[in-house]
């Protein structure tokens, strides 16, 4: 124990400055907002944050002093230590607080920022850390906001945005894609984040390089690293939370209810439910086996977990490090490990909010809530450092009266804290004369670590120059050849003999390294990066990261590279070619470049490539232009296109009418042929699409030539295919063809007006694309929904949970309850290998009780997290999408709608966004529910076994 109350009270997030006194952020407010507006469910206190400055004053280890530093802030989050003052996140504001008169009081209260949303006290902006870039950097939670800097709007920011800060100039940047509570960094600069739910994920791929190139869709960045699962079992020691047992008591006292109850109901089992506080344990105190390791609480199961890290290409393999137990797991139910601090006696430090209950309030059933106080324990709060028996502590360094020579030697410190205090202080005191102390370090250095700190301070003080540079592009250690690379991008276009050196790591026997090579490459413009980018291509890029980073350093040109790369006979034999080649030419099409786009045209046209080539590529051109409203048909009208090459463009489109109808060829070209189609000119196309419209016709054939013809976008074809060949297609190619007409404003209207006429059955709609109508953000659409669908739903939730409660007295069925699970839930949640993973998987909400899962299926918005609420996009071509944001990027954004249906729309391509509040799940399953079904989709649930997952 280092500290506890009344010395630090619900302590959420720490800093240490250079003097070893530490500085805690107290989020007593939690969990209700004092504002109305915030929609809490219970006014809060007022006011009620503060950061306390803690001060060990004999040595011994405790925290003897304690002081109010500030006060009168609300939810504050994040704490970062600057220039003798420090950094405070408290929504909606970011604050600079300063103590100039030694008092140990801030006298200085600086709004810098404000907008980070409050909506939900689980998703604010929090944790500000130092990264090697000399910049702050944190989570941006899940609820985004409308950022303005000192009055001035600038921005918003989507949820679960990282953030970037320079204190300097006071820049703030939105970087995609963080996550919930907690983020860190390990010794080389990855980043690791989580969620309640997910408990460790890596930002895989770099922001700066990714938004150069904004028609390049990226949906992966953000990656679940976990060996076990995003959702592991964990091993808890404390029994179910103070209100789960009077929830549980109560419900025993019904004798029905006792005959039916498992055990397991008594005790919350076995999976993270909220994960917070990701860190990587980067000290000196503890032995080699802890170094690296990732700590996560999980403070539902008042226990800390430990991952060990294996590196795996561009991303890590997280791993269980203590078999069936956990790290820390405490019996006492109010032990809540929120944050982690790595310190300054190299040992990693645990903030205990110590409360009774953690837990959004709406989590919890109002008449449950009603037996809860869940504000128990704002006045307590605990700070343990993990020692082991017999370990020597170390007293705190105090870092602030060093010199800048003593500061530089400390880069090169085992311990981390000293590392990066030492880099932070270099950095504010902007003291040009260790430049040459800092150059012999990064060259001479025995430690690895002292080096890339050298380079990253180097790069601070404007200090960095080519010599160090090519000592370090050369050095023993890939990471410092990976960093070196990364900091060479300002100098390498005006150094020849930079870009020789960098050419060099094309070989380099390190995947991160050609990584990052790939992605500095786009950095230079000059004949020698774009054989770089050649060589590369040719060696190494059948891994899907190294080619988004490949294809991130293409923009404007695009056309020279399909050039270059089909006149290479090495390349073209390589089996990851085309792979390539299709996103190449997907980013040509995107771009709209028109001599690019003449270079690419030129490359496909060339008869000496296979026809498949032909179509794969023209198909992938035709998809970007597509995002920019251009068509194949529209570029080829050009006078910058050759005419053999015009005529020989549209005569595959052409061979592809031709190939569509030929019987005598696989299915899977004649699907490829027809996909193709969608992109030629409509007179060409369109006419060949009716036949494939008949109750003959494989579904495969039918379900391309329904594609082909909405995205052809023909009005008369389309109405056609409603009046005249509905009944004609199977019962997936009609779902698949009514979610593609949704997209559309006319074409859903279309289909709206084929409802009202009869020719097509409402119960052939799902209900969740009904959700979606009834919501439409055309009033015309919306209101011919509420015509044709009513009101869908009973609004009164509550009304129809009580209808429904008889169910739980009923004895369910697992068998029958998976038929259930297949023709309602399978849609969205995934059980092993059936089902689609949308929703959360069905395996981490079986320890859930009975009446829980009744209140979740009936009631799905009664908590809906931002997660897995759903979002309504408007792109600049007209287009609506609805669903969840599976991923973003710097430039896209993924939606995941029903039946694993995904999505990427560049941000270019993006009007609005808009958050709808709700699950996608949908409201009204009880008019496709009696009791009894429910029943057994709830025992179905319940008996999932954990491996399941």
């Amino acid at each position: 124990m280092a500290a506890n109350e009344p010395d630090v009270v619900d302590p959420v997030a720490g800093a240490f400055d250079e003097d070893g006194r530490m500085y805690v952020v107290e989020m007593r407010d939690y969990p209700y907002s004092a504002h109305p507006e915030d929609k809490s469910p219970k006014l809060g206190k007022p006011l009620a944050g503060k950061v306390r400055l803690l001060e060990d004053t004999d040595g011994d280890g405790k925290m003897d002093r304690s002081t109010i530093f500030a006060d009168k802030i609300e939810w504050p989050t994040a704490v970062a230590c600057y220039k003798g003052g420090i950094y405070v996140i408290a929504a909606p504001h970011l604050y600079y607080f300063k103590d100039t008169d030694g008092d140990r009081v801030a006298d200085i209260r600086d709004i810098i920022f404000s907008g980070f949303d409050r909506h939900n006290v689980q998703g604010l902006v929090n944790n500000l850390i130092w990264g090697l870039d000399n910049r702050l950097h944190a989570a941006g939670g899940l609820n985004g906001g409308t950022i303005s800097y000192r009055g001035k709007e600038l921005f918003t920011l989507g949820g679960g945005n990282l953030i970037r800060f320079n204190p300097v100039d006071e820049r703030l940047e939105a970087w995609a894609q963080g996550s919930q509570f907690g983020h860190s960094f390990d010794d080389w600069g990855n980043r690791f984040v989580c969620n309640n739910s997910n408990h460790i994920m890596q930002v895989v791929l770099p922001h700066p390089y990714l938004v150069r190139n904004k028609f390049l869709p990226v949906p992966d960045v953000t990656r679940s690293i976990a060996k076990e699962g995003a959702a592991a079992p964990v091993f808890r020691r404390s029994q179910a939370e103070p209100w789960r047992i009077v929830r549980t008591r109560r419900r025993a006292a019904d004798p029905k209810f006792r005959q039916s109850a498992a055990s397991t109901e008594l005790v919350a089992t076995g999976f993270f439910t909220s994960a917070t506080g990701v860190t990587i344990y980067r000290g000196s105190a503890y032995p080699e086996e802890f170094q690296g390791n990732a700590f996560i609480g999980d403070v539902g199961g008042n226990l800390v977990h430990r991952k060990t890290m294996s590196p795996d290409k561009a991303s890590f393999i997280a791993t269980r490090a203590d078999e069936n137990v956990e790290f820390i797991a405490s019996t006492d139910n109010w032990f809540r490990p929120v944050n982690f601090i790595n310190a300054p006696d190299g040992t990693l430090w645990v903030l205990d909010m110590y409360r009774e209950t953690i837990e959004h309030p709406i989590s919890i059933p109002e008449d449950i809530k009603a037996f809860l106080d869940l504000e128990s324990g704002n006045d307590r709060g605990r700070l343990y450092r993990l020692v082991s028996p017999g370990m020597k502590r170390t007293s705190f360094p105090k870092l602030g009266p060093k010199s800048s020579a003593e500061l530089v030697a400390e880069l090169a410190s085992p311990n981390s804290w000293n590392r990066e205090t030492a880099q932070r202080l270099l950095w504010e005191r902007q003291d040009k004369s260790v430049i040459p102390q800092l150059r012999k370090m990064a060259v001479n250095s025995q430690a690895p670590l002292g080096k890339l700190h050298a380079l990253w301070t180097l790069s601070g003080l404007e200090g960095l120059d080519v010599p160090t540079l090519l000592v370090a592009l050369a050095d023993g250690h890939p990471g410092v050849r990976e960093n070196a690379l990364r900091l060479a991008d300002k100098l390498a276009g005006d150094s020849p003999e930079l870009q020789q050196a960098i050419l060099k790591l094309v070989s380099d026997p390190e995947y991160r390294v050609r990584l990052q090579l790939a992605f500095s490459l786009g950095e230079i413009n000059s004949a020698a990066a774009d054989a770089g980018l050649v060589q590369l291509a040719i060696a190494d890029v059948a891994d899907s990261d190294l080619r988004t980073a490949w294809l991130s350093s293409i923009l404007g040109r695009e056309g020279k590279l399909v050039q270059q790369l089909l006149a290479t006979p090495e390349f073209v034999s390589a089996s990851h070619a085309l792979s390539l080649l299709v996103p190449l030419a997907g980013v040509a099409g995107g771009a709209g470049n028109q001599h690019q786009l003449s270079l690419v045209l030129t490359s496909i046209a060339d008869e000496k490539l296979p026809i498949v080539w032909q179509q794969r590529l023209l198909e992938s051109l035709g998809e970007g232009l597509a995002r920019q409203g251009k068509t194949v048909a529209s570029i080829l009208k050009s006078s910058e296109i050759p005419e053999t090459t015009r005529n020989t463009v549209n005569n595959l489109f052409n061979q592809a009418v031709t190939r569509a109808q030929n019987q005598k060829l696989t299915e899977g070209d004649r699907t490829a042929a027809i996909t193709l189609l969608q992109f030629s000119d409509p007179s060409v196309s369109a006419p060949a699409l009716p036949q494939f419209f008949t109750p003959q016709t494989s579904p495969a054939l039918q379900s391309a030539a329904v594609a082909t013809l909405i995205a052809l976008d023909q009005t008369d074809g389309i109405q056609s295919l409603l009046d005249e060949s509905w009944t004609a297609l199977g019962p997936a190619v009609r779902k698949q063809a009514i979610d593609r007409l949704s997209v559309s404003v006319p074409r859903l209207k279309q289909l709206l007006a084929s409802v009202e006429a009869g020719q097509i059955r409402p119960s052939e709609i799902d209900r969740d694309k009904k959700q979606a109508f009834l919501k439409h953000p055309n009033a015309e659409i919306k209101d011919l929904a509420i015509k044709l669908f009513g009101m869908e739903s009973n609004p009164d939730r509550a009304k129809v949970l009580a209808d429904y409660q008889p169910a739980l007295q009923l004895m369910g069925d697992r068998t029958r309850g998976e038929a259930v699970y297949k023709k309602i839930c399978a849609n969205c949640h995934q059980v092993g290998t059936q089902g689609h993973a949308i929703g959360p998987n069905l395996a981490t909400t079986s320890n859930k009780s009975h009446a829980d899962l009744l209140i979740n299926i009936l009631d799905p918005n009664r908590e809906a997290l931002p997660l897995y609420q759903t979002y309504t996009i408007e792109t600049d071509q007209g287009k609506i999408l609805t669903g969840m944001i599976g991923a973003e990027s710097a430039t896209s954004i993924t939606l995941k709608r029903a039946e694993g249906v995904q999505e990427t729309i560049l941000r270019t391509n993006i009007v609005q966004i808009v958050s709808n509040g709700v699950s996608l799940m949908p409201e009204g399953l009880e008019k496709e529910l009696n009791q009894q079904q429910l029943a057994d989709v709830i025992e179905f649930i319940k008996a999932i076994p954990p491996q399941a997952q």
